[in-house]
């Protein structure tokens, strides 16, 4: 739920002045209106989504709709390539840093079959059918893809330990 507006910039805290209460991972908005609240056009939100760096929901018409966590992880893949100077490749190398694994506590067993910690091309969200995977979950309530957006607020290090992940920054 949206507790604290100072966290959003102002495009991303209308929805309070309304009263309405929406999950952050409640899939509400349109492409357009996406666009429109993260400062991009639709067609690079396609764009990102095309590269696996964001995945909106889709409806039974094909439609795609986003939710906060999406707009946040849309701002921040922006910032990385606008202010930081990333491609879309660093954007997908720094992705592929985050360490479901360690997030989600999988066990040796998982380990052992999952092909997600030694898969280095993109984020866990983006690999698709081109792996063995073992996590079925849906990216709008995944922990790994919810706190996606935060990547830019950590160090290599916190990464490659897979610690803070959990913790507000």
């Amino acid at each position: 739920m949206i507790q604290n507006p100072t966290l959003f910039n102002t495009s991303f805290t209308q929805y309070t002045v309304y009263n309405m209460h929406i999950t952050d991972s409640e899939a509400i908005f349109s492409i357009g209106e996406a666009a429109r609240r993260v400062g991009i056009s639709a067609s690079t939100l396609r764009l990102y989504e095309g590269e696996g760096m964001l995945c909106p929901v889709k409806t039974p018409t094909k439609r795609r709709t986003y939710s906060l966590n999406d707009l946040r992880l849309a701002q921040t893949v922006h910032n990385l390539i606008q202010d930081k100077g990333l491609n879309f490749a660093g954007v997908k190398k720094l992705m592929s840093f985050i360490p479901c694994w360690k997030i989600n506590n999988c066990s040796a067993e998982t380990l052992r079959v999952c092909e997600v910690p030694r898969y280095k091309e993109g984020p866990c969200w983006s690999s698709g059918e081109s792996i063995r995977r073992e996590c079925t979950e849906d990216c709008q309530i995944c922990k790994v893809y919810n706190m996606a957006y935060k990547m830019d607020q950590f160090s290599i290090y916190d990464f490659i330990e897979g610690k803070n992940f959990n913790s507000e920054r």
